[in-house]
């Protein structure tokens, strides 16, 4: 479900061939099936009300909501930014208006100088040129195998543009912006597929288990109900970790049970035992029947 906003684009969509194949190679590129470019120019930024929740936003702005809202849906998703935004921006573009904002990952162009949304921008006339050499090359979109667009023209230039991706640690007020590059060397490189180990490495298991713990001690009312909503407050809350594999949030949960922390009910066995306490799960319970149990 890839979106982006067509009108006042610079790049050269009037027809439907060339808006196809933009999207296509930002989606090829990303490696998910979800994403959505943030293509909104410096001049049509949404701008903060001083002392308001409410913004002052272009029409520009307004049809990025738009695309933006068809992503959102709680499974990982690519924002390409078409150039490199300023702090405040940045936390707009993922974070204002979003149901899961935490599942954005926001990439932007590893050059300042890079603004894709300036007509005039020398960035904006190699990916003009580049398109351009991509359609004297490409079949009918019916005979486009899967990954063309990687090793033509506009792929080879969009994997040299894109990108350091941006997230979020911590909660607010002490929530701090972190970037890394991403390099995508070779022709198949994704970006989906260069982020997880970064995702593996900055997200281990014990960053789980102390960012559950906190939310049991703090905030106790977002833990009822059955075990996989104990993962929903890792997708809505920007600054929390990010979720690569599901079942770390249930492993955090599954810890803070056998501690005593908490109380499961297990509703797929037999009697419907209760853990918690002093009684543990058991270890030949399985992550698959432990995600059937619920919290209370």
């Amino acid at each position: 479900m890839w979106r982006r906003r067509v009108s006042h684009a610079p790049l050269p969509f009037e027809d439907k061939r060339s808006r196809r194949l933009v999207t296509r190679a930002f989606r090829e590129i990303a490696g998910t099936n979800n994403g959505v470019v943030y293509d909104v120019p410096r001049e049509s930024r949404p701008e903060v009300i001083p002392d308001s929740i409410f913004l002052r936003g272009s029409p520009a702005w307004r049809n990025y909501l738009d695309a933006r809202e068809l992503a959102d849906v709680g499974q990982p998703a690519i924002l390409f930014a078409l150039r490199v935004l300023d702090d405040e921006e940045r936390n707009l573009a993922v974070d204002w208006g979003t149901t899961y904002p935490n599942t954005f990952f926001l990439v932007e162009p590893h050059d300042h100088a890079c603004d894709l949304s300036d007509p005039e921008n020398r960035f904006t006339v190699r990916v003009n040129d580049a398109i351009a050499a991509t359609l004297r090359l490409a079949p009918p979109d019916a005979k486009m195998p899967d990954g063309w667009t990687n090793t033509t023209p506009l792929g080879r230039l969009l994997r040299e543009i894109f990108g350091t991706w941006v997230y979020w640690i911590g909660p607010q007020p002490y929530r701090e912006i972190q970037q890394v590059p991403l390099h995508l060397r070779r022709p198949h490189d994704t970006l989906w597929d260069t982020l997880l180990p970064e995702l593996d490495a900055r997200f281990p298991q014990p960053v789980f288990d102390r960012a559950l713990a906190y939310v049991n001690d703090w905030e106790r009312e977002l833990l009822g109900g059955p075990v996989p909503r104990a993962r929903s407050v890792f997708r809505t809350r920007l600054g929390m970790p990010i979720l690569a594999d599901s079942r770390c949030v249930d492993r955090a949960l599954r810890r803070l049970v056998n501690e005593g922390r908490i109380t499961v009910v297990g509703t797929t066995l037999p009697g419907h035992p209760v853990f918690g306490g002093e009684r543990p799960v058991p270890e030949e319970i399985s992550d698959e029947e432990f995600a059937g149990f619920l919290m209370r």
